[in-house]
């Protein structure tokens, strides 16, 4: 237990400070761009999260899975080698795509800036993260990841109050994090490689990651293109009131990633005493974090969305509402998938359940765009993520009664 809280500890400490680094500088960037520059540039952060999921290809599903079961340094260093390989060759495609599909998406208000950090955003998908992550390493995710997106934000804060450009902090994210990502890597790998393990061909590599890249990006389908979908359905003052219902939606999802990351080492952890008790606590958690923070987005959404990013943009209630349940949803499925299901190898179980949730938000949002509603587009994110849950929830509780409880004393 006491490793638990340690790591609870660190692995909360740097999503907040992820958490941070768009509070600092969004509210700056929504008032520069103004209503029309705001759906445009919270458009390309979306694309470049579908950019950086193309570039991570699974290895954010399955990469902490094999280096929490990985025997030692010598084998997570090989690990962290053929995730090298396999997400550069990647990124040399999904980059130029990210980019242009953004400039096709967008109008002309701050469309090169909104280019410019959706390709900063899928640049992402090089981060160590999820290998420290696997280590059960708090402070290689604060130190690779976490504090590289607060300096970056720090510095373009001022930079972008004084001169109005917001291209500032696409540049300077890039800047921040690409060393920070490579610095991870020369000292893994040199200090752990050895020469008899040699990393598999890069195509043997993404084929073995097939299925949980699929499950990936069939969930962020869904998960990612509701602000590309409301801003090209809705009129611009409607596109960014919803941006800022979702965005406070996504910010929301960084404390179930915190939980989840600092759950996962310690659920699957090889020699557990009682990996049962272990997954029914990690349940119970995201059960509470699921209901508090679905009220929270529901109650304070719109007035905290005026506040940061500015009454022009603030969120409305029945979308904030709806986004609310997608939070629960969302956070009660998450432990379901990362403790039971992925380690259990029930890949389609996961796969169908995505592809569902897809095809019924995907079909909401897009009615919603095409008769200009807002609450349609919300209902569709939240009917995505109650999908899911609902098809995982079966197959999920079948593995946990599998997990053998410690025996009685």
């Amino acid at each position: 237990m006491r490793s638990l809280i340690f790591r609870f500890a660190g692995f909360t400490g740097a999503p907040i400070i992820s958490a941070l680094a768009p509070f600092i500088i969004l509210p700056v960037v929504s008032r520069v761009v103004g209503d029309g520059g705001w759906a445009n540039f919270s458009a390309g952060q979306s694309i470049g999260i579908l950019g950086m999921v193309g570039i991570l290809f699974g290895w954010g599903v399955l990469g902490p899975v094999r280096v929490a079961r990985s025997g030692s340094d010598h084998e997570k260093a090989l690990i962290l080698r053929e995730s090298l390989r396999s997400r550069l060759l990647l990124a040399a495609v999904v980059v130029p795509v990210v980019g242009v599909v953004t400039w096709l998406i967008c109008s002309e208000a701050y469309r090169i800036e909104s280019v410019a950090v959706a390709v900063a955003m899928a640049l992402g998908g090089l981060t160590p993260a999820w290998f420290c992550i696997g280590e059960g390493n708090p402070r290689g995710v604060m130190v690779y990841d976490a504090l590289p997106k607060l300096g970056a934000s720090l510095v373009a804060l001022p930079i972008i109050g004084f001169s109005g450009q917001v291209l500032w902090y696409p540049i300077l994210l890039a800047l921040f994090t690409l060393p920070a990502f490579s610095l991870h890597a020369w000292f893994t790998v040199r200090e752990h490689a050895h020469p008899d393990y040699h990393p598999l061909p890069v195509g043997q590599v993404l084929r073995s990651l097939v299925p949980t890249a699929a499950i990936d990006a069939t969930g962020n389908a869904y998960g990612s293109t509701a602000i590309p979908i409301a801003t090209a359905g809705l009129s611009p003052a409607d596109a960014s009131a919803f941006a800022s219902a979702d965005r406070v939606y996504r910010i929301g999802t960084l404390a179930v990633v915190a939980v989840a990351n600092a759950f996962q080492a310690w659920v699957l952890e090889n020699g557990a005493a009682d990996p049962h008790r272990r997954n029914l606590l990690a349940l119970a958690t995201h059960g509470v974090l699921g209901l508090l923070g679905g009220v929270a987005i529901a109650a304070l959404g719109p007035w905290a969305t005026g506040l940061v990013f500015g009454p022009q943009v603030a969120a409305q209630p029945v979308p904030s509402a709806l986004y609310a349940v997608a939070f629960v949803c969302i956070s009660l499925a998450t432990p379901l998938i990362r403790n039971l299901l992925i380690p259990a190898g029930r890949f389609r179980v996961v796969l169908v359940a995505t592809i569902a949730a897809a095809v019924i938000g995907l079909t909401v949002m897009l009615s919603g765009a095409h008769v200009g509603s807002a609450p349609v587009i919300a209902a569709g994110v939240a009917a995505s993520e109650l999908t899911a849950l609902i098809v995982l929830a079966g197959p999920a509780l079948t593995e946990l009664r599998r997990v053998r409880p410690a025996p009685a004393a």
